[in-house]
């Protein structure tokens, strides 16, 4: 095995990569219930969070994907009955069409706001239009990977009837063919490009496409009837428009570019509405893209886009991949599979395949309780299992018993398993010790029937808890390392898990440098990475993802709040010696809350949803343990995050229950900006059971 290579080392290729590559390296069976309805009749929205495979699934729809798959002799990842179809689209982080913010018409801001969104429709029209003639060229030049689909001895029909479309108010006029009429839109997309980059010296639009503007969609769906009209493609066939980054048309960092960018949205969301049966639409979005109310509004009325009736979603976090739930077999399946077509890209030979499982056996099994704390010396002294446990002598006022105190050091010393036990132990003497629970121990000694180790769920809910005390206390790190881990690490978001693959691979590539290829670990014949690379390799992947937050518009204000808000969750559940709450590396708000309509908690909320949104926070309704309540909303970092903020990743327990002071506490603290909050800060309050809560200890994790 020659370890030159990383084969993680590019996290996106579904726009870079050649068709021939992404066969090889697309992965479909986990992805066919989000792939199928793309096939089918009506609009359809991907969203998801960057990297999860919106683009690879819309590059299915390109024919030079399909050629891709015959040329390579693999079969087609979709249902032979839904391959009739003829696709063509636009990603508007490539083709520029959103860089006609830049430009201003000279006649003020009001202007622009107004004009510029129909020019965003003319350039998007000429654009998708352009590409469509493309598709059907190549489509009908290929006869033996798409059959019959084009027939391209009609196109002289299909121009004569395009050219004379009242939709495009004369601007083909001069298309005598085919390829005039390539060479007219061409033309026309080659001026809006001058434009947008600041080529032409005119103060307005340039005047070629000023009295000729076409709105939006309808050339589309004209040219698409044509097509059928014609007999260029049969009646029935459908003709899908992709338009993949929607997110695009909201990254501004001025007032103004948000306000024209959001005209565009405006406008597009006028082709979704039409639910013109001609064509129909394919989006990819970021979820910050969408789920925003004012996002769905429509040009020129007041409608609003309908979920159902004008567009069918498909959130890529909750329908297919469960938003990281640790059990999630699609997701899991897609992992594997990522993994193994990787490697197998850059490493697989005649002479040697990539062995099936291989994800699995590379990264090995993760570990238990025990083995997480197998860095920790189990030969301490009193006084540092004493602050290994938390029984702090001036803290407790010497409240635990010399007995129990013998007791818990005897039992940390008789292994990781015992070190276990002892500081499980110790937290069942705080929960139970005591009438009125005044005390922190139990009046009679140690119980012989260790409640702490038969009392399985109780002890299961707990033991990552207490692997984070333990780690904490001694001065060590929480670990994680092997195949669930890293998959549970990853959330649901394919990017994330390769992003761990990367710096993990890259750590072991450099600990086999210096090794003579004799001695070198052999992957491919089902050696580990050791331990150590990966935990290395997890932690350092966790705190670029945190340094990459801010590449996003408001990224910084959301990186401040994580900061606040993993500390404080930190030491929270690091602080909490009775283990109350094995919940804590999240906070649950009241539903009544969540759907304030007072105008600070309604800002903090916004805030909380673009978080949402951009992957950095995970929400979750949720029902409420007391009566009164129906419903409550939990909030948890992205799982990528909890490595750098020592967080056990696992949602095994209910969380906090806390108020929105809390939140806006951790807000203000962040410098967060919420304008209309001015009202004096309230103590940071818990809603729960105050007796189970342990001030009288303070920050013992600090």
């Amino acid at each position: 095995m020659n370890y030159t290579v990383n084969p993680f080392q590019q996290l996106y290729f579904a726009d870079d990569t050649k068709p021939e590559s992404f066969v090889k390296l697309f992965s479909s069976k986990p992805l066919l219930s989000a792939i199928n309805p793309v096939f089918q009749d009506a609009n359809v929205v991907l969203s998801g969070p960057q990297g999860c495979g919106k683009t690879m699934i819309l590059n299915l729809l390109k024919p030079e994907t399909r050629i891709a798959y015959a040329t390579v002799g693999e079969d087609f990842p979709v249902d032979p009955s839904m391959r009739r179809f003829i696709s063509a689209g636009v990603n508007l982080t490539r083709s520029a069409i959103t860089e006609v913010v830049q430009v201003t018409l000279g006649r003020g801001e009001e202007a622009d706001e107004r004009e510029l969104p129909l020019y965003f429709a003319d350039f998007f029209n000429f654009w998708v239009v352009d590409d469509l003639l493309k598709t059907i060229q190549t489509v009908g030049e290929n006869p033996a990977v798409f059959d019959s689909l084009v027939d391209l001895a009609k196109l002289p029909q299909f121009v004569d009837n395009l050219r004379e479309q009242d939709c495009w108010f004369g601007s083909l006029s001069g298309a005598a063919n085919f390829d005039e009429l390539r060479s007219i839109i061409s033309k026309r997309i080659g001026v809006y490009r001058m434009w947008v980059g600041g080529n032409l010296t005119e103060k307005d639009a340039p005047s070629e496409i000023r009295q000729s503007k076409t709105s939006l969609g309808e050339p589309i769906a004209r040219t698409a009837e044509c097509l059928r009209q014609s007999g260029v493609i049969e009646e029935g066939v459908p003709v899908l428009i992709r338009v993949d980054q929607i997110e695009e048309l909201h990254r501004a960092f001025t007032k103004r570019s948000r306000a024209i960018l959001l005209g565009f949205r405006r406008i597009l969301n006028r082709a979704f509405a039409n639910r013109d049966s001609r064509v129909a639409y394919r989006a990819g979005t970021r979820r910050y893209g969408w789920d925003r109310p004012e996002f769905l509004n429509v040009w020129g009325s007041d409608a609003r886009l309908e979920a159902r009736r004008d567009y069918l979603r498909i959130d890529m976090d909750m329908d297919l991949f469960a938003l990281g739930e640790r059990k999630n077999s699609v997701f899991d399946a897609f992992a594997k599979d990522a993994f193994q077509k990787r490697v197998g890209f850059y490493y697989g030979k005649e002479n040697q395949k990539v062995p099936e499982g291989l994800a699995e056996t590379a990264f090995g099994k993760s570990p238990n309780a025990e083995q997480r704390l197998r860095e920790l010396s189990i030969e301490a002294s009193d006084e540092k299992i004493d602050r290994a446990l938390g029984l702090d002598p001036t803290r407790d006022r010497g409240e635990w018993s010399d007995e129990w105190r013998r007791f818990l050091r005897a039992l940390f010393r008789t292994g990781h398993h015992g070190m276990l036990d002892a500081v499980l132990a110790a937290a069942w003497g705080r929960q139970t010790g005591g009438g009125g629970k005044s005390r922190q121990h139990r009046e009679d000694p140690p119980p012989e029937s260790a409640p702490w180790r038969t009392r399985e769920w109780w002890r299961k809910e707990r033991l990552d808890q207490a692997v984070l005390q333990l780690t904490t206390r001694c001065q060590q790190r929480f670990m994680w390392w092997g195949y669930k881990d890293i998959v549970s690490l990853s959330g649901g978001n394919i990017t994330v898990f390769l992003h761990i693959c990367h710096r993990v691979w890259d750590g072991f590539l450099k600990s086999q440098a210096s090794i003579p290829k004799e001695r070198q670990i052999d992957l491919l014949s089902g050696a580990e990475i050791p331990y150590k690379t990966q935990a290395e390799g997890i932690l350092f992947a966790s705190n670029e993802w945190y340094k990459k937050l801010p590449e996003e518009p408001s990224g910084d204000m959301r990186q401040r709040f994580v900061e606040e808000f993993g500390k404080w969750l930190n030491r929270e559940m690091t602080g909490d010696l009775s283990m109350s709450y094995p919940g804590g590396n999240g906070i649950s708000i009241a539903g009544s809350e969540y759907s304030s309509v007072d105008k600070a908690t309604v800002q903090l909320l916004e805030f909380l949803k673009d978080a949402i949104g951009y992957g950095v926070l995970f929400e979750f309704p949720h029902a409420s343990k007391t009566k009164a309540e129906v419903e409550r909303h939990k909030f948890h970092l992205n799982p990528i995050l909890c490595p750098r903020y020592q967080l056990p990743e696992a949602r095994t327990k209910e969380p906090y229950y806390r108020r929105m002071t809390t939140l806006f506490d951790l807000a203000e603290k962040a410098e967060v900006i919420l304008a209309e909050y001015t009202a004096p800060r309230r103590p940071i309050e818990v809603e729960t059971d105050k007796s189970q809560q342990l001030d009288l200890f303070g920050d013992i994790g600090a």
